[in-house]
């Protein structure tokens, strides 16, 4: 199976990616510095990038996004706001291991 990025939007619906984003391209989506968290999507594992600012922001809630973060994360009662794009089937870049940690409350 290939690759996969799209954007998940706040109110579940997705638009679909041709590349997995640039910096610049991901922080426009997500409207804002982003951070990179695990998920898991149907057993497999996925990576969201989000807004790190998105609470701060009071973005809504995306449930969908949030239910990926809790599947991978049981028991977390964290949530994860705002729009974010997943990235299905992708290698994580060395360089973005500094960004992979849970969203804060």
């Amino acid at each position: 199976m290939p690759n996969r990025a799209y954007v998940l939007k706040v109110d579940g619906t997705t638009e679909e990616l041709d590349h997995r984003p640039t910096l610049e391209e991901a922080q426009k989506i997500v409207g804002g510095w982003v951070e990179f968290v695990h998920g898991t999507l149907d057993g497999k594992a996925v990576t969201i990038i989000l807004d790190e600012e998105g609470k701060l922001k009071d973005r809504g809630k995306n449930s969908k996004a949030t239910l990926m973060y809790w599947a991978k994360y049981p028991g977390v009662g964290d949530i994860i706001v705002g729009d974010v794009v997943v990235l299905e089937r992708w290698k994580t870049l060395a360089s973005d291991h500094q960004y992979l940690k849970r969203p804060h409350l």
